[in-house]
């Protein structure tokens, strides 16, 4: 379900951006800035993020734009207006995720829906994430609605005002991007009465390949695992630290006088960073992946509970 364009007819995303900023951009895109976010230099920066956000969010009632446009608005909007967190997705755990099977999904997410931590985030994505319009995708936007609590769709701040939108299921999981080639993804699962329900149609102006099939399920599984690993998995959760935003060059260690927002990570502990960063430096014969999966356990009194526990891929003859 993508759409080929953002707003404005351009080569790009920065191309588009660019054409904004410099067409005065907007009170919003002002606002936005003010928040101040600090990045780690190989993420997305907020400059361009928040670009991006004031170019696209104000639109989820344009008509003049497809289906994947809108809802892909509506979406960023809804993360703006509840001024819902950002997250870094570690390179390591990005490697595992990628490495690790879903098992019977209807399961998971059936479990998932009822333990979710959170409704709507910014997932800032490393480096390597590329989508086959030739595009990288840098970031998915990941907002899971409830028909049972239509406070978590609807909103007003920033001069937006978001609608609540008819639920087509009992709850909702949306993840969408805009790459940098401009294209917009707009993807997601739904469930009712416990099953899972996946739309097969296009909901863009341009048809769905193959490719952009199989690209969308790469970012389903980035979704969901992330998801799971918040809601499962981290026991706490990491700020990013000022020195993670100033790279090797000559910039000052002292925080900034003025006020920063800064993200948090999605990352392992340091034993397990350590342990996949050794994987593949000896030699070899033939190094490959043990995939991990996801696992339900029986915990608590009678054990009559149900526990998810993430089985770790692992790097094995290196």
């Amino acid at each position: 379900m993508c759409s080929r364009s953002i707003l404005i007819e351009a080569d790009s995303r920065h191309s588009q951006i660019s054409f904004f900023i410099k067409g005065g951009a907007s009170g919003l895109y002002r606002t936005l800035l003010k928040k101040n976010y600090r990045i780690p230099k190989t993420y997305t920066q907020w400059q361009e993020l928040a670009a991006l956000i004031a170019l696209i969010s104000p639109e989820f009632n344009n008509n003049v734009f497809d289906l994947a446009q809108r809802f892909a608005s509506h979406r960023h909007a809804l993360w703006l207006v509840q001024d819902a967190p950002i997250y870094c997705l570690d390179k390591n755990l990005l490697e595992l995720f990628r490495q690790t099977d879903i098992g019977d999904e209807s399961l998971i997410f059936n479990d998932l829906v009822a333990h979710l931590p959170i409704h709507s985030l910014m997932l800032l994505l490393p480096s390597g994430v590329h989508s086959p319009d030739g595009g990288c995708v840098d970031y998915l936007n990941i907002h899971c609605s409830n028909i049972h609590h239509p406070e978590w769709s609807t909103g007003e701040k920033y001069g937006l005002e978001v609608p609540y939108l008819k639920h087509e299921h009992d709850v909702n999981v949306h993840y969408c991007c805009v790459d940098t080639q401009g294209t917009v993804w707009f993807s997601g699962w739904g469930i009712n009465n416990g099953k899972l329900e996946q739309r097969d149609g296009d909901l863009g102006c341009d048809r769905s390949t193959q490719l952009d099939k199989a690209f969308l399920r790469e970012l389903r599984n980035l979704a969901m695992q992330s998801l799971m690993f918040l809601s499962f998995e981290r026991t706490e959760i990491e700020t990013v630290s000022h020195r993670e935003t100033i790279g090797n060059g000559f910039s000052p260690n002292k925080e900034p006088r003025e006020k920063c927002l800064y993200p948090r990570w999605l990352r392992l502990q340091e034993s397990s960073k350590t342990r996949i960063d050794k994987g593949g430096t000896h030699a070899s014969p033939s190094p490959h992946w043990r995939r991990g999966h996801w696992r339900r356990s029986a915990v608590g009194e009678g054990r009559t509970e149900r526990k998810w526990n993430w089985i770790q891929p692992t790097l094995v003859g290196s």
